[in-house]
């Protein structure tokens, strides 16, 4: 046990879990100028950790450190520069992954000084962060989620492609590289060009890539209506499907070369009326995702807010099992503030879940009594006890 890891934490019994299935876990944390601390060290357990402390002394922070090591920019979607110390303009995170029986340094930094972009590397290596989904699954939920249901569709469609890059990895690199032609065709549009070659061109590579995004889609979708379809939970089931002309289009063919044919030519039909507006309007950049809930035959909408996070989590839940059934790996699974706002069965229910689940879960709450749902089987760090200050200089 490191000196950082021995002050202020509570330690409850893990000898009891059944951790043979946990094949997937972090076995260590380091940061430097991370949010508002200057530095944190910290060795976890293979068991369910939470994080407890008043508001404001960086319980969260730490649970984005870790989600930045996936593609993207982290559970709350801000700059990179923004995360840094005292605005430092750098920032490092370390941890030491545990793979079944392989281990691995994985680090993932930024040093404005150099670069905008973030580096990561895996054993001293430098790779792209669209790698880091061949190493380990991260699925979260936070408060910024809890009003998916009733957000903007780009809100949506951005919660189902990190749900489906941490399946295919592939998905995070052809998001990017849809991303790039789409605003490619959009200059074309709004330079009024006639230039019929490099639209050709353009759009072929836009029906490529979006193609191959559709499908995992729509691949992953399958995966977690067969997991909510055949368990039962204490949590309401979604039925969950995508809304869009292109997911209609591609739902009538039964081919896929025929479904690429009629993606072509709606994005050529399409070109007169997007360039008034100066957008692409057909692609699955223009999905939205829809989920009923089932036993009342509700759009989620339309539900309570009560309602909608329980939908939320069911979905999480699904996700979690069907990433471990599909990837036979354990998903890190990141939950913020989700135990305080549950009632106590819900909150069994849960817990029950996680543990059945044996993967490493990341929680936080401000009161211990928040996971004695878990009894025996968690580890908490209460970073109100910690009495290592230095490393948190407000």
């Amino acid at each position: 046990m490191s000196e950082f890891q021995g002050i202020g934490l509570k330690k409850l019994e893990v000898n009891n879990l059944n951790l043979d299935y946990i094949n997937n876990h972090i076995l260590s944390l380091n940061l430097s100028n991370f949010r508002n601390y200057k530095s944190y060290k910290a060795e976890f357990p293979k068991c369910p950790i939470a994080f407890i402390g008043k508001n404001g002394i960086g319980k969260t922070n730490i649970l984005e450190a870790i989600s930045l090591l996936q593609p993207g920019r982290g559970i709350r979607s801000v700059r990179l520069e923004d995360m840094t110390y005292n605005n430092s303009g750098n920032f490092g995170i370390h941890i030491n992954l545990m793979k079944n029986k392989d281990q691995y340094a994985i680090g993932s930094s930024l040093d404005m000084n150099i670069s905008r972009a973030r580096k990561v590397k895996i054993d001293g290596k430098f790779f792209s962060p669209l790698i880091l989904t061949d190493y380990l699954g991260v699925i979260s939920l936070t408060p910024l989620m809890d009003k998916i249901f009733i957000e903007s569709s780009s809100i949506r469609r951005r919660f189902v492609d990190r749900i489906t890059w941490i399946f295919f990895s592939v998905h995070a690199k052809n998001i990017r590289e849809y991303d790039k032609v789409i605003k490619e065709r959009n200059n074309l549009l709004k330079e009024n060009s006639v230039d019929n070659t490099w639209y050709n061109n353009l759009e072929k590579q836009i029906v490529k890539f979006g193609t191959e995004i559709i499908i995992n889609r729509f691949k992953v979708i399958k995966l977690l209506t067969d997991e909510i379809e055949k368990n039962d939970i204490n949590f309401p089931k979604g039925k969950i499907f995508f809304k869009g002309d292109i997911e209609n289009k591609y739902n009538e063919s039964n081919d896929i070369e025929v479904f690429k044919e009629k993606f072509l030519r709606a994005l050529f039909d399409a070109r007169t009326n997007d360039s008034f507006k100066g957008i692409t309007s057909i692609g699955p950049h223009r999905t939205d995702l829809e989920v009923i809930y089932k036993e009342k035959n509700m759009k989620a909408t339309l539900c309570s807010t009560g309602e909608q996070k329980s939908l939320l989590i069911s979905i999480i839940l699904a996700v979690a099992k069907a990433y471990k059934n599909y990837c036979n790996l354990s998903p890190i699974l990141l939950l913020d503030e989700v135990f305080a706002h549950l009632d106590k069965s819900k909150r069994e229910a849960l817990s029950r879940e996680i543990k059945t689940l044996n993967l490493q879960a990341f929680m936080t709450g401000t009161e211990e009594s928040d996971f004695m749902t878990f009894d025996e089987n968690s580890y908490i760090i209460n970073l109100d006890k910690s009495n290592y200050r230095s490393a948190y200089e407000f």
